[in-house]
């Protein structure tokens, strides 16, 4: 049975898993609870049934139950789940994240004189009325110490919160630079439209737009609407400079809400396709219910194609987007490798517990969902801004000259390079490898659909 809906999200999913009225006179017991969800709800039911449950704890309950489907395993052999579960208050410590205000790459020092035990920070970028801001750091800057301190394995997280800071700041990776105080971190709460603006490229209007999370409103409630709003105030102001051309940047987007996916693609769409269908979600009986494109109020930008900067940070929502729209336009993508989320959840609280397990498949209206091991550009659009030996110099977010989005600009002018650049002479200080992001703390666990 397909269902279709807009915007509006069915509100009646699982009530079997979060009825908290009295069952035989008593509440249902937190462990009750976790296994009647998944034995009805979860994605692979039928396999938790054939689990073994471990009754030592609600979290140890949990995951004794899920598959081996749900998550990925890393290289270490390790797993981790999509599904989540854990106190209330240890939730909404997570979402209310202290932090200096800005995410960065982590860079371990190669060598015999180093042996591994050092690290560089390298900052993507910084959010506004922040203690990073307000210090003067910029996407870019290296970080090789913190408090005279070289960055080790043991403190690094000291890049990410704590209180007030001298980090020793430079724009290569020579052990030079100056040393700036960074006051304590702070609760941020953190705006998904991140940059915005309007190019000319061969008298061709280019909007640009980073968007950096698929939340609604502020502290994540759906009803709220602040952001969503935003987002129509972006495009009406796109419409009105005659963008005919858009680069969407997803590459730091760790996904979300279905419903804001909904909107942001129903401006993409072209606008004979708007009130199609925009995906599909099926349960563990097969069932499938169609979600469409969200109502824009005319401020759909009529595109026959966008382009779309991604990397091994896109997950989720941003997924949903990229293949909710291939149906019916050119997606042309820009970046690395998804992380490959096609499955959605919902969020179910129940004596001080939160619960998230997989309870969806997404599809496209073509019903494909082969994304799970990520979507990958075409190999001549394929590059990595991380990679110093083909980005040295990050340059600002919305710079035309800025290492992918002048991928996008050179694609529209007609003057697209096949070639992967040489290495520049800013990577060539020190030897490094890439070995941690601060965005991974920040993606969703996998579509939220409430």
């Amino acid at each position: 049975m397909w269902l279709i809906t807009g915007i509006c999200l069915v509100c009646c999913l699982l009530t079997a898993c979060h009825d908290e009225e009295p069952i035989g006179g008593k509440k249902e017991k937190v462990e009750d609870w976790i296994v009647n969800c998944l034995y009805k709800e979860y994605l692979w039911n039928e396999e938790a049934k054939q689990q073994t449950p471990d009754k030592t704890s609600p979290e140890k309950l949990f995951y004794s139950l899920l598959s081996m489907e749900d998550g990925k395993t890393r290289q270490d052999g390790s797993h981790y789940y999509y599904s989540t579960i854990e106190k209330i208050q240890e939730t909404k410590a997570i979402r209310e994240e202290s932090s200096y205000g800005f995410d960065f790459a982590l860079y371990q020092v190669l060598g015999d004189m180093h042996d591994g035990a050092f690290y560089y920070g390298r900052i993507l970028y910084v959010l506004p009325d922040t203690p990073a801001q307000r210090a003067g750091l910029k996407r870019g800057d290296w970080i090789f110490e913190l408090n005279g301190a070289r960055i080790t394995p043991d403190n690094y997280k000291g890049l990410i919160s704590g209180g007030a800071v001298t980090m020793r700041v430079s724009r290569s990776t020579a052990l030079k630079g100056k040393n700036v105080l960074v006051e304590a971190s702070m609760p941020v709460e953190e705006n998904p439209l991140f940059l915005d603006s309007v190019l000319e490229v061969n008298h061709t209007k280019v909007g640009y737009l980073v968007y950096n999370q698929f939340k609604a409103g502020v502290d994540e409630n759906q009803k709220d609407g602040t952001y969503d709003k935003q987002m129509l105030d972006v495009f009406k102001r796109f419409k009105a400079e005659g963008v005919s051309e858009f680069v969407l940047d997803l590459r730091y987007n760790g996904g979300g809400y279905l419903s804001s996916a909904q909107l942001l693609a129903g401006f993409l769409v072209p606008d004979k396709y708007k009130n199609s269908i925009f995906c599909f979600l099926e349960d563990n009986k097969g069932d499938k219910e169609g979600y469409k494109f969200a109502p824009t109020l005319g401020n759909n930008l009529n595109l026959q194609r966008v382009f779309v900067l991604t990397s091994s940070q896109t997950a989720s929502a941003s997924e949903a987007v990229i293949n909710g729209l291939k149906p019916y336009m050119e997606v042309i993508q820009i970046g690395g490798k998804t992380e490959g989320k096609n499955v959605g959840s919902v969020l179910e609280e129940h004596a001080g517990w939160a619960m998230q397990p997989i309870v969806f498949r997404i599809y496209n209206a073509a019903l494909q969902s082969d994304y799970k091991e990520g979507i990958l550009p075409e190999a001549r659009y394929q590059c990595d801004e991380l990679d110093l030996e083909q980005n040295g110099d990050m340059l600002p977010l919305g710079n035309r000259n800025e290492f992918m989005l002048a991928k996008a600009l050179e694609v529209i002018e007609g003057t697209e390079v096949q070639s992967i650049p040489e290495r520049t002479a800013c990577s060539a200080d020190v030897l490094l490898q890439l070995c941690y992001n601060s965005l991974g703390r920040k993606q969703y666990p996998a579509v939220r659909i409430r």
